[in-house]
């Protein structure tokens, strides 16, 4: 009889173990498909444009046409939800990008917004030679 009860015991076990496996195949990955914890917004007093999926390059030569002094672009790069904002009073361009792995990312580059989208709109990024490096910060709170 105790032999049967460890036997019986055993292969509960096992059964719950293997059904718990079997209902985790149907579920989503996690990490990816989830919302970030922080929510990508352009600041209030900028003036943004959807321009939907796009590259670095086209954001950069729309936002560089625009007019206006605080002004963005929002659009999806590669999979990424990107913010492009460019401040020409201050003379600064500020990228706010939420990565598809979870990653939320803010850099600010300072100086000659003109010179580095017309750059950005020609290279793909906005370090144009001489001018100075970002300063970034990953956005968690």
């Amino acid at each position: 009889m105790k032999r049967f009860v460890v036997f019986a015991l055993s292969l509960a076990a096992v059964a719950g173990i293997f059904w718990f496996m079997v209902s985790e195949l149907d579920r989503e990955p996690s990490g990816r498909d989830e919302p970030p914890a922080v929510i990508l917004r352009a600041p209030e007093d900028f003036v943004v444009e959807n321009i939907g999926i796009a590259t670095f390059e086209a954001a950069a030569a729309a936002l560089n046409s625009s007019s206006g002094e605080e002004v963005g672009v929002e659009f999806s790069d590669d999979g990424d939800a990107v913010i492009l904002l460019a401040d020409r009073v201050e003379q600064k361009i500020t990228e706010m990008r939420a990565a598809r792995t979870g990653t939320l990312v803010e850099r600010t580059w300072s100086g000659d917004v003109g010179r580095r989208l017309a750059w950005a709109a020609d290279n793909g990024n906005l370090d144009v030679p001489g001018l100075s490096p970002p300063v970034g910060k990953n956005l968690y709170h």
